[in-house]
């Protein structure tokens, strides 16, 4: 289902309140979720359907006013899951991926919110295809590490600099 919640640790035992579906992304699975400062953002993962659809979809959502915002679809990069995203100060970096059979990834996007714009990640010296892997914000670069290509667990990884 769409449905999502907020947790409050401060109220007395903690307490959950629900999201707004109103304008809510599609129910999906493996995908992933930056936290801006003041926002989320939801993208990819693959969906809920009659056959396997894998997402380049991407929701903002604002738990002030308890609004969604979809995100443009323009320059994203194609459908994926399993696939990492960190928030690098004033955009979100999305790499790697997975979307079925063989279609592993070692391309990416860099999504500005301010601007509602994608930028491709470059690929010259990117890692090899994986899914499944981590990453990590170091303040001016994006590490990946580990995964798995389709037949074996990786131990390589690399940098990235916006």
């Amino acid at each position: 289902t769409s449905t999502g919640g907020r947790y409050h640790p401060s109220s007395l035992g903690g307490a959950w309140n629900p999201t707004s579906t109103s304008g809510a992304p599609s129910a999906r699975h493996e995908h992933t979720a930056v936290w801006t400062g003041t926002e989320m953002i939801v993208w990819g993962g693959q969906g809920f359907s009659s056959g396997s659809i894998w997402l380049y979809t991407g929701y903002r959502y604002n738990p002030s006013t308890d609004t969604w915002t979809s995100t443009t679809t323009s320059g994203a990069p194609s459908g994926r899951s399993v696939h990492t995203a960190v928030w690098a100060g004033t955009q979100m970096i999305v790499w790697g991926g997975w979307s079925g059979s063989a279609s592993y990834f070692n391309t990416g996007g860099r999504y500005n919110p301010s601007t509602n714009t994608w930028t491709p990640t470059a690929t010259t010296g990117a890692p090899s295809r994986r899914y499944g892997h981590t990453a990590v914000w170091t303040g001016t670069q994006m590490i990946v590490w580990g995964g798995w290509n389709g037949s074996s667990a990786l131990n390589t990884g690399g940098l990235y600099t916006p």
